[in-house]
C-alpha cells in the first residue's frame, strides 16, 4: 500500500494534512486513480469535523472530502468510457450498480465510498494527491467542454441532490414550494423547484449574500427564518400552506416548521444531515395528528453518471448557473483547512468555497 497526501478530521473541530492516506498498489480492472483539479468543502465534511466523526467514528484520521473533479491518470482494463487525460466530473456518492439495491431501483443505497459505513483500507475521501474509485464508467462523468471547473464542481452533491430532492416531490406545475435553509444545495433547490414549474417559491434564509443568489435563480418570495411569525408570513402571501416543502437546514426542531406550513396531502422533502444524535420528535398536531396524508421523505444525494451527466448538460445549456454561489476562491491543498473554517465558524459571507489544486 502507497501513502500520500489528503486532508484528515484529527479530532473534533479539527483538520490537519497528512502524509499517511492509503493509496492501493493496483487498481481493480473497473478502477480509476483521478488527479484533483478543484474540490470544494460541504457541509456534511463540517458536521463531520464538529463533531469529531462521531457518528462515523472510522473517519477518524482518514481523508475526508467528497466534492471533486480532477483529471483521470490512470484506468483499468474493463473501463470502456474514460482515458487517462479526460477531465470528469467525480460522484460524490458512488452507488454500487452491481447489487441488489440496484436492481430494486435504489442504487444510491449501497454505496462504495467513505460514507458506506465500512473502513475501506485503500481509501477514503477525496482531499487527496490521487482519489481511487472501483466503478468508472458508471461513477464519473466528462466535463462538457463550456463547462467551468467552478461550475463542474457544484454538480457531483449541490446539483444532484437538490435536483434529486425537488423530483421527490411529485410537484405539478404552478405548485408553491418553500425551500427552508438556502445555504448552496437550498439554492439549487430553489433553481430546481422554479425549472420545475413551480409558481410561487418561498427561500427562507437571513443571509443577504444568500437572498440575493436566491433571488437571480428565480425565488418570489425572501423570508426572514428569524421572525418569530415567518411560517404565518408564508401562510397569508400563499394563500394557505404551500404545496411542497424542501428542508435544507437548521436543526431537527426545524422539521416542526417545515410540516406547518405544508398543506393536507403535501410532501416535505428532507435533504437535511443529522449527525448530532438528537431525536426528531414530531408534533402531532402539524402532521394532521397523523392522518393529515402528509408525506415525509429522507432523501440523499442521487448519485451515478447519467444524473451528473444531466446535471452538467442543464449547465452546458445555460439552465443553471451554479458558479454564482461560489464566495471564496483558494489554491493549494493546503488551504483546504482554512476554507473549512468558513463553516466551524459560521461566517455570513460564505455560500460555497472552492479550492483548485495548484
Amino acid at each position: 500500500m502507497k501513502r500520500q497526501k489528503g486532508v484528515v478530521i484529527t479530532g473534533k473541530n479539527t483538520l490537519a494534512i497528512s502524509n499517511d492516506c492509503p493509496l492501493p498498489d493496483r487498481i481493480c480492472s473497473t478502477g480509476a486513480l483521478i488527479k484533483p483539479l478543484i474540490w470544494s468543502p460541504c457541509t456534511s465534511d463540517a458536521h463531520l469535523c464538529v463533531t469529531g466523526c462521531e457518528s462515523l467514528p472510522y473517519l477518524l484520521g482518514k481523508a475526508v472530502g467528497h466534492e471533486m473533479c480532477g483529471e483521470i491518470t490512470q484506468v483499468g482494463e474493463d473501463v470502456h468510457d474514460f482515458q487517462v487525460g479526460d477531465r470528469v466530473i467525480v460522484c460524490s456518492v458512488m452507488p454500487m450498480w452491481r447489487s441488489l439495491e440496484a436492481q430494486d431501483g435504489h442504487a444510491k443505497n449501497r454505496q462504495d465510498n467513505m460514507y458506506a459505513g465500512i473502513d475501506y483500507p485503500d481509501r477514503g475521501g477525496s482531499f487527496v494527491e490521487e482519489y481511487y474509485i472501483r466503478d468508472a464508467d458508471m461513477n464519473l462523468a466528462h466535463i462538457p467542454e463550456n463547462v467551468t471547473l467552478e461550475q463542474a464542481v457544484m454538480v457531483p452533491d449541490m446539483m444532484c441532490t437538490a435536483f434529486e430532492g425537488v423530483s421527490q416531490l411529485g410537484m405539478e406545475f404552478g405548485s408553491s414550494v418553500a425551500v427552508l435553509g438556502i445555504g448552496p444545495v437550498g439554492l439549487m433547490a430553489v433553481r430546481a423547484a422554479v425549472l420545475n414549474g413551480a409558481g410561487k417559491v418561498f427561500a427562507i434564509g437571513s443571509r443577504k449574500v444568500c437572498y440575493e443568489v436566491a433571488q437571480a435563480y428565480g425565488a418570489t418570495h425572501l423570508v426572514d427564518y428569524h421572525k418569530e411569525d415567518y411560517v404565518e408570513q408564508i401562510l397569508k402571501d400563499n394563500g394557505g400552506p404551500v404545496d411542497g416543502v424542501i428542508l435544507c437546514g437548521g436543526s431537527e426542531k426545524e422539521m416542526n416548521k417545515g410540516l406547518s406550513m405544508l398543506k393536507e396531502g403535501g410532501t416535505l422533502v428532507n435533504l437535511s444531515a443529522y449527525f448530532g444524535g438528537v431525536p426528531i420528535e414530531i408534533d402531532p398536531a402539524v402532521w394532521g395528528f397523523g392522518y393529515g396524508d402528509k408525506t415525509i421523505k429522507g432523501v440523499g444525494c442521487k448519485g451515478g453518471r447519467l444524473w451528473m451527466s444531466r446535471m452538467a448538460e442543464l449547465v452546458a445549456c445555460g439552465r443553471v448557473e451554479p458558479e454564482k454561489m461560489i464566495t471564496h476562491r483558494y489554491h493549494g491543498m493546503d488551504k483546504i483547512p482554512e476554507a473549512m473554517e468558513l463553516f466551524l465558524n459560521h461566517d455570513r459571507s460564505l455560500i460555497k468555497p472552492v479550492i483548485y489544486n495548484d
